[in-house]
């Protein structure tokens, strides 16, 4: 039996609040601590995708931040593959698309931007070119390969993102609300090719969204999270079975959860 392939136990992660100028003269040596995260416990079976629902201010984006290495835990522990995450090189390859992507060079085409990124990643020469032309088809901008991204729409910009996530063939894909920026059909057009890359390499997709349909349309598991909290964990098939649909399951749990602090 193959272990999951992502694993947390008692996963927290504090931030320091900025403190005032008041604050730094009558309490110099005192910190607020705001907790973003809270003894998040997860395990995701081999072969399993991720969909991570909750309001804005939940804790998604620490939680993907996380799994990706880009912050390491105040508490617990993250093991991915098998890896402990922060416990020295990876061995294997990690994309990232987090929301509002701000850092492509605008004088560049999108194909030289990938081009960067790529020899960022050691890909070079025809490699780097041939994984170029790949993803840029794959995300539907090979006719505005050579444009300067500052031509593009935010559409375009977030397609490109997602071009860039998927350079290096990385075997965990985590997406921050990856189609917030696209039209409905481009919505379904990137749904369906990333589903395709997916199954085609093995690769485990970690996902947050605030788009029902998008979370059960590409995701097996299920979690929700309110204020760093983890409310509820499900696999997608069994929401459709005793919800009908993941709207219906979010709203539910949602329910309890007001039920629970009116009743405390």
């Amino acid at each position: 039996m193959r272990p999951p392939v992502i694993v947390t136990e008692n996963l927290t992660m504090c931030y320091r609040v900025p403190k005032r100028y008041r604050e730094y003269l009558f309490s110099p040596f005192s910190f607020r601590r705001y907790t973003a995260l809270a003894d998040f416990t997860l395990e995701l079976p081999e072969g399993g995708s991720l969909a991570v629902l909750g309001p804005n201010g939940s804790g998604k984006t620490t939680l993907l931040r996380l799994i990706a290495g880009l912050l390491y835990p105040t508490h617990g522990t993250i093991r991915v593959r098998g890896h402990s995450i922060g416990g020295g090189k990876r061995p294997f390859c990690v994309g990232i698309v987090l929301n509002e992507e701000r850092s492509f060079y605008w004088r560049l085409t999108g194909r030289q931007n990938l081009e960067f990124f790529g020899c960022l990643d050691n890909h070079f020469g025809k490699d780097v070119q041939e994984r170029c032309d790949q993803v840029l088809e794959l995300v539907g901008l090979a006719r505005a390969a050579d444009v300067r991204v500052s031509d593009y729409s935010s559409g375009m910009r977030q397609r490109l993102a997602i071009a860039r996530g998927v350079l290096a063939d990385p075997q965990v894909l985590i997406l921050d609300e990856p189609t917030k920026s696209l039209d409905p059909a481009g919505t379904v057009e990137i749904r369906s090719r990333l589903r395709e890359w997916l199954a085609a390499r093995g690769a485990t997709l970690v996902l947050a969204t605030h788009n029902m349909a998008e979370a059960q349309d590409m995701a097996t598991h299920v979690c929700i999270l309110d204020k760093g909290r983890l409310l509820a964990y499900e696999t997608v098939e069994q929401v459709r079975r005793q919800y009908g649909d993941l709207a219906s399951f979010y709203a539910e749990v949602s329910r309890d959860e007001e039920a629970g602090h009116a009743g405390a």
